[in-house]
């Protein structure tokens, strides 16, 4: 089987299904100067997308909310929706930065990370540190 014929359409079929989305997202006036990189593989077929979140110049959660230990990234469907947690970032206070990678089932959707009390809060708190709105 002659294959040389695929190496000049595999390159065609990735282009047109334009790849991930990425995103350079300015903090709030929470955090400071920090600078976050989402990239987001949609997979509609599937109705989810993975989610890769690097948040750098990120400072320490306690100096963004006292009593804060964490960060924690939540997604909603929209504004009608109620939110739901994605994960901790894990954070790396001697760096200064935070990650992390998991998926939602959405392909459209907010992302929000908040800075948290506790690991497992029922709820987003209000000290939001990044905000995006994820869709293609």
């Amino acid at each position: 089987m002659n294959l040389s014929k695929y190496v000049f359409v595999l390159p065609l079929v990735l282009a047109a299904c334009g790849g991930p989305l990425k995103y350079n997202v300015p903090s709030t006036a929470r955090a400071p100067g920090a600078d976050a990189k989402i990239i987001a593989d949609v997979a509609a077929d599937q109705g989810q997308t993975r989610l890769e979140l690097e948040v750098a110049n990120l400072a320490p959660p306690a100096r963004v909310s006292e009593q804060a230990t964490t960060y924690i990234a939540w997604y909603r469907k929209d504004s009608g929706a109620t939110w739901s947690r994605v994960g901790g970032l894990k954070y790396d206070e001697g760096d200064r930065e935070g990650k992390l990678a998991g998926s939602v089932p959405e392909v459209a959707f907010d992302l929000s990370v908040t800075a948290e009390r506790t690991d497992s809060p029922a709820s987003p708190s209000p000290d939001v540190i990044l905000a995006q709105r994820v869709e293609d």
